[in-house]
């Protein structure tokens, strides 16, 4: 009798194998619990973030680990049942390989990265990305591309035409990014979504951070006024292509990710006047808004 060959675990997405139907996750980034809780003078410790983690019902969180803090996150991951998701910053090849081999012994669901820096030219950013990928996926893991300032992609057009060298590239859509550099403000008029399709179009993991084509990060209230759901159309976009060609076991990844001063905007004398712990809460809803608008 002629055997089937096993299939091969999907590496364009996340995608954690069985056969339950595709899904939204929700993830929290360690960098943005940093300073937490607001204004406070003692910061939480990594115990407490996590905690609190949990029982927000965040499922995983995404970090960028060195020796100083590997051991202690991914025990306390451990602890609260929380998956990880890594990231980081490549300037060199040599940088993935180290990268995918603290992958290896760390065993994150899957790997993003914010490489290069946004002055290379696109050829050769192609070519990295896609070697990079390789690279991870020989190892067994999903690697996807940030859209981000400071690297490649950095704007809208950028992401165009890596788009056009290497049309198999999958990211990890920041899109408060394109959003504050194209200065959108979701009018009708400015076709940002159609502007930004071929990009939305191949993103696989989003992260929760809303510019309101001004400020990068802003504070959105409930969620329910119109920075917050232009993001919203956005993300159901992703959401809803994303489903075209989704499979049994496939997962949808979705970060908030709301980063600490400098990143936030301050008060004159250093301190916040949003709170990032409640606003990834909204973050969080906002989410799972895209989910069921994109699932109807």
């Amino acid at each position: 009798m002629t055997q089937t060959p096993e299939a091969k675990p999907r590496l364009d997405r996340l995608n954690l194998g069985g056969d339950a139907p595709p899904r939204l996750r929700t993830h929290h980034s360690l960098w943005s619990l940093i300073k937490l809780p607001m204004n406070a003078e003692t910061e939480w410790t990594l115990d407490e973030k996590f905690a609190c983690v949990k029982d927000a019902g965040f499922e995983a969180v995404e970090c960028w680990l060195g020796p100083d803090n590997e051991s202690q996150v991914v025990e306390t991951l451990e602890k609260y049942g929380l998956r990880l998701v890594l990231g980081h910053h490549p300037h060199t090849l040599d940088d993935v390989k180290r990268f995918v081999e603290q992958a290896v012994r760390l065993n994150p669901d899957y790997l993003f990265a914010q490489p290069l820096h946004p002055y290379i030219p696109l050829t050769e950013a192609a070519a990295f990305c896609r070697e990079a990928r390789k690279i991870a996926n020989e190892a067994g893991f999903p690697y996807f591309i940030e859209t981000h300032r400071n690297n490649i992609p950095e704007t809208l057009n950028q992401a165009l035409q890596l788009i056009d060298i290497y049309p198999d590239v999958r990211f990890t859509g920041d899109l408060s990014h394109f959003v504050v550099v194209g200065e959108f403000y979701g009018w009708e008029d400015e076709k940002a979504v159609e502007r930004m399709a071929p990009v939305l179009e191949r993103v696989v993991h989003l992260h929760g951070r809303i510019s309101n084509g001004e400020q990068v990060q802003v504070d959105v209230g409930d969620g329910s006024g119109m920075t917050a759901q232009f993001f919203v159309r956005i993300w159901s976009y992703v959401m809803r292509h994303w489903l075209k060609d989704a499979q049994p076991g496939d997962i949808f990844p979705f970060a908030t990710e709301l980063g600490p001063p400098r990143y936030a905007i301050t008060l004159p004398d250093g301190s916040e006047f949003s709170d990032r712990w409640e606003q990834s809460l909204v973050m969080k809803k906002l989410a799972e808004q895209a989910w069921e608008e994109a699932v109807k």
